[in-house]
C-alpha cells in the first residue's frame, strides 16, 4: 500500500452542503484509522465500524454516501452485509478487501458491489474510485453535481464553468467533456480510446491526433506558462489529471 506521505492528499476547499459520508467496515484498527485520515483530508466524513453487526447498526443509523466493505469480518461477513445493503437501496459499496480470486471478484460485483479493490492498493486511487462512485450516485439520484475543487482548479459541472487560480478559463464544449471526464477518474490513468468516445462519441475512438491537439488546446487554456501542470501524458496509455 503507498504510504500517506507519498503523493499525499491536498486540502480541498470547503463544501457549503453537508460533508459526504463514508462508512469504512474494516477489522483492522491501524488501516481503518489511516483509510479514515485520507478520507479526512478529502474533505469527507468517515464512519468507523469493526464487524459485519455494526457496520449494519451504523449503516440504518447514518445512511452514509459510500460504504468501503471487507469481506473478512468478525461476526457477519462483507457478502452479507453487502446483501443487507443492496435490499436497503443503491448506496454504492466499494470493496476493498485482500482476497483477490477472480471468483471474488465476480462475486462481488455480481451481488452489487459498485467496485472491487484488491490490497494492497493506491490510496490516492481509492479516493478516486469513491469519487466516481459519488458522482455515478448523484447522477442516479437526479441531483445536481458539486462543483470539483483539485488544488486551485474548479469544475462546476451544473454551471458549465471552470476557474483556475480565481481566474475563469473559457473552454469549448468538447474540451469541457474531456476535462470533466478526467477530473471525475483524477488520479487514474484514461485511455486514449475512452476519451476520443467521451470526447467525439463512436467513429473516433482510434483518431490520436484529434485528441491530442485537443488535450495540447486545453493544456495551453487552464495554464499557459505551465501546460503540463494538470493533465499529464501516461505515456502509451493516455492521460491523468493530476
Amino acid at each position: 500500500m503507498t504510504d500517506r506521505s507519498a503523493g499525499g492528499p491536498r486540502p480541498v476547499a470547503a463544501s457549503t452542503g453537508p460533508l459526504p459520508t463514508v462508512l469504512v467496515v474494516e477489522d483492522e484498527p491501524e488501516f481503518a484509522a489511516l483509510l479514515a485520515l485520507w478520507i479526512e483530508d478529502r474533505g469527507w466524513r468517515p464512519i468507523l465500524a469493526a464487524d459485519g453487526a455494526d457496520a449494519l447498526v451504523r449503516f440504518d443509523r447514518e445512511r452514509p454516501d459510500v460504504v468501503l466493505l471487507d469481506v473478512s469480518l468478525p461476526g457477519f461477513d462483507g457478502w452479507h452485509v453487502l446483501e443487507r445493503i443492496r435490499a436497503a437501496g443503491e448506496t454504492p459499496v466499494l470493496m476493498v478487501t485482500a482476497r483477490g480470486e477472480v471468483t471474488d471478484r465476480l462475486r462481488g460485483l455480481g451481488h452489487g458491489a459498485d467496485d472491487y479493490i484488491t490490497k494492497p492498493f493506491s490510496f490516492p486511487e481509492l479516493i478516486a474510485r469513491i469519487e466516481v462512485a459519488l458522482r455515478h450516485a448523484a447522477r442516479a439520484s437526479g441531483t445536481a453535481p458539486a462543483a470539483i475543487h483539485i488544488g486551485d482548479l474548479v469544475i462546476d459541472p451544473a454551471a458549465h464553468r471552470v476557474r483556475v487560480g480565481g481566474r475563469e478559463v473559457h473552454l469549448t464544449p468538447t474540451e469541457f467533456r474531456l476535462l470533466l471526464h478526467l477530473a471525475e477518474r483524477r488520479g487514474l490513468a484514461v485511455t486514449h480510446r475512452e476519451l476520443l468516445f467521451t470526447g467525439w462519441g463512436r467513429g473516433y475512438e482510434r483518431d490520436l491526433h484529434i485528441l491530442q491537439v485537443t488535450i495540447r488546446n486545453l493544456r495551453s487554456r487552464l495554464d499557459p506558462d505551465d501546460r503540463s501542470r494538470h493533465v499529464h501524458t501516461v505515456y502509451g496509455v493516455g492521460y491523468r489529471l493530476a
